[in-house]
């Protein structure tokens, strides 16, 4: 065979293969139109990490290839969660909005402003509340072992009790770390600490945070791989610090920039828009840092993103993370609307336990605040649930997102939002590219 005809044989070649290729995607979205294979073409690449999936939940498909499904970035009650973001969502709940903005233009007027940035709240769950709500959905939908990856803010508490409760292969020790960059901040969900080593770790992360750091973060980055932890970018498009979408991303940039090696995967967020997660999907395949699932739940809801596994223990998990290998399973429960599963977990956050302990059971006893220069609970002040409008508008907003009543508001916002979308993540974009 000459030259010439070698070189019509190989296209002939490439363009079969890429013919095949592209009959099997068509045959595999055929049987699960939501589903995204393991990509391997050019246009598919520039979408999708190498050797990253991303597939949608269905019913009576065997599991059975995989040993583990992994739950990553969940909430408990030792979580300090700031309550400076919760007037952006507290206006926009039905029936307590209005009047909350109402109440805080009297404070102003009065010169006793509400300073948010003197508190937080808890959510409702325990570490055990957690992990079980979690293994009982994959036990569920799955039939395979596993493993939850609890993350609260910049505390290791559930993660050590989670180990003392259950096999230390199955609970790491993790902890979101809020990191500052410039003016605004990033969080990284750091996943298997090690237990010994845990609460100096911890140290040294608060450190950094409070900005009184001893060192660098490139060699926090790099002591933390030495270790074997998983680093993730948890909802990186997220404008945490309100610094706008802009200059958000601009930071985003300069932060991937300098630190995407150490890395080791960007997070799909359970409670982040279809849109946004679109982004990171996007970023993540432009700058070679695979995807990976966290849930971010802080209520009763279990986490609407996993990942699948042929690991054993979440060290294994780790290693396959930590070389590019990510199978990510997006959960029914994503495709409802984000605003209804929102209002949902403000229900969950709102309402009362009474089998918690004293001092646990009430929302505003998992609300602490500073008041002349002391933190006490909400409870404190307001023994009886706060003045007549705030316990009006909380019991009006439990009717309103109650069980009975939430099925026919959220119908009415899937009107809104038409058709369901083919799939579950798209390739959406991002302004990542100088």
């Amino acid at each position: 065979m000459g030259p010439q005809a070698a070189d019509v044989a190989a296209v002939r070649d490439r363009t079969t293969h890429s013919l095949t290729y592209r009959r099997a995607n068509v045959a595999a979205t055929s049987r699960d139109p939501y589903m995204v294979v393991s990509v391997s073409t050019m246009a598919d690449a520039r979408t999708l990490a190498s050797r990253t999936t991303l597939r949608a939940y269905a019913r009576r498909v065997d599991w059975s290839v995989f040993r583990s499904a992994v739950s990553l970035h969940a909430h408990t009650n030792n979580s300090r969660e700031v309550l400076s973001d919760l007037p952006s969502y507290i206006v926009r709940i039905p029936l307590l909005g209005r009047r909350f903005n109402r109440e805080l233009d009297r404070r102003r007027l009065g010169n006793e402003p509400v300073d948010f940035t003197k508190g937080w709240w808890h959510p409702p769950v325990t570490a055990r509340e957690v992990f079980d709500s979690e293994a009982d959905q994959i036990d569920r939908r799955f039939g395979i072992d596993s493993i939850v990856s609890i993350t609260d803010h910049d505390d290791v508490a559930a993660g050590l009790e989670a180990q003392r409760l259950y096999a230390v292969r199955r609970a790491p020790v993790s902890v979101e770390w809020t990191v500052p960059y410039e003016n605004g901040f990033f969080h990284l969900g750091v996943h298997n600490l090690p237990e010994s080593g845990a609460a100096a770790w911890l140290a040294r992360l608060t450190a950094f945070t409070r900005r009184h750091p001893t060192d660098c973060l490139r060699d926090i980055l790099d002591d933390l791989h030495a270790s074997h932890t998983l680093i993730v970018l948890n909802h990186p498009l997220w404008d945490l610090a309100g610094v706008g979408e802009r200059m958000h991303t601009v930071r985003l940039r300069a932060f991937l920039d300098a630190y995407h090696t150490r890395l080791h995967a960007l997070e799909v967020n359970g409670y982040r828009s279809r849109h946004e997660n679109g982004g990171v999907r996007r970023a993540s395949a432009e700058r070679g840092v695979p995807l990976i699932s966290g849930g971010d739940r802080h209520a009763l809801a279990p986490n609407a993103v996993l990942n699948l596994t042929r690991a054993g223990t979440f060290a294994e998990f780790a290693a396959e993370i930590r070389d590019g290998v990510s199978h990510i399973v997006v959960m029914p429960e994503y495709r409802h609307h984000l605003a209804g599963r929102i209002l949902g977990s403000a229900a969950d956050v709102l309402g009362s336990y009474r089998v918690r302990p004293d001092g646990w059971q009430r929302w505003f006893d998992r609300v602490s605040c500073e008041w002349n220069g002391q933190v006490r609970p909400l409870s404190y002040h307001w023994p009886d649930g706060g003045p007549l409008w705030v316990r009006s508008a909380i019991c009006m907003f439990r009717v309103f997102a109650s069980p009975l009543v939430r099925p026919t508001w959220s119908a009415a916002l899937r009107c809104l939002d038409g058709p369901a979308p083919v799939s579950p993540i798209p390739a959406g974009s991002w302004r990542g590219s100088s």
